[in-house]
């Protein structure tokens, strides 16, 4: 197992990177017409980057069959793109929760201009401590979102909480291989830190975690190759964007530590990702 000592980030700091790094979802991964901080899926039909954003809800939903009956929790909604996608094309109400206040106020005025502000609402929570009552949601949603948990079982154990009996879990997250050493356990490091992660866990620790807390019926899908395209695509952005972001970071030194290390990670995802370092796992579970 690696020694490598592990770097811990506060929820504000999670909320900075993700208000500092914005700007760099909205000129390489189409933020402004998908909302989407995630990766897209793409598959047979998938023509471009938008429809593979798209897609990702529209799996998810599938694999967690969620109907206009249910009340969904998007537990890390981001700027509101799967919340007001489900609202939208299932016509369930769900509520997408984020430690960013800016995240919130632009979720909510999307789903005002969508008129969906009487299904999907937004508030600034941490979905380890989200304060709802038991019992509350059927299904609780988590896209790319589980791996900013320094410890899993945390939001594990408040999404069994506040779903209701019978309710569904749906995750779809980075999982690292497990007994990583040397430069491999650096690289997957050097890669989460960028992202304002402490560090992924293996599949069989989140899976093992899930059954100890009380969650039932776990299903888990290797979908690493139906997001290829788009750690290919992410990579690409590194080359276009590499030597203009470290000429930049030359002459602005104040510029963040999320700044500085935004590029780089995008090479990580991928160099890591061909020498099988990772895998992008859909996790489903019910609490029985």
């Amino acid at each position: 197992m690696s020694n490598l000592s592990q770097r811990s980030y506060s929820k504000k700091e999670i909320a900075k990177y993700y208000d500092l790094s914005e700007v760099h979802y909205r000129l390489f991964w189409n933020l402004n017409q998908s909302k989407a901080l995630h990766y897209g899926y793409w598959d047979a039909t998938t023509k471009n980057l938008h429809e593979a954003l798209v897609n990702s809800n529209k799996i998810l939903s599938e694999r967690a069959s969620i109907t206009p009956n249910d009340v969904v929790l998007d537990a890390g909604c981001g700027v509101g793109g799967s919340t007001v996608w489900l609202a939208k094309n299932i016509g369930c109400k769900a509520t997408g929760i984020t430690l960013s206040e800016k995240q919130a106020k632009q979720a909510s005025e999307y789903a005002r201009k969508e008129q969906l502000d009487h299904l999907a609402n937004f508030e600034v929570k941490d979905y380890t401590n989200t304060g709802y009552p038991q019992e509350n949601f059927s299904v609780v949603w988590a896209m790319e979102t589980v791996c900013h948990a320094e410890d899993k079982s945390d939001f594990l154990r408040e999404a069994f909480r506040v779903l209701k009996p019978g309710g569904r879990l749906i995750v779809a997250d980075f999982f690292k291989k497990k007994s990583l050493v040397g430069k491999d356990a650096q690289q997957i490091k050097d890669w989460a830190n960028g992202w304002a992660v402490t560090d992924y866990a293996t599949r069989e620790e989140f899976e093992k975690k899930l059954k100890e807390e009380g969650f039932g019926n776990v299903r888990i899908e290797d979908a690493t190759q139906a997001v290829m395209p788009s750690i290919k695509k992410l990579y690409r952005a590194y080359l276009l964007g590499v030597v203009p972001s470290k000429l930049y970071n030359f002459f602005n030194r104040k510029t963040s530590e999320y700044g500085r290390k935004n590029v780089e990670t995008a090479k990580l995802q991928y160099i890591t990702a061909k020498k099988e370092l990772w895998k992008y796992l859909i996790v489903y579970a019910e609490k029985a």
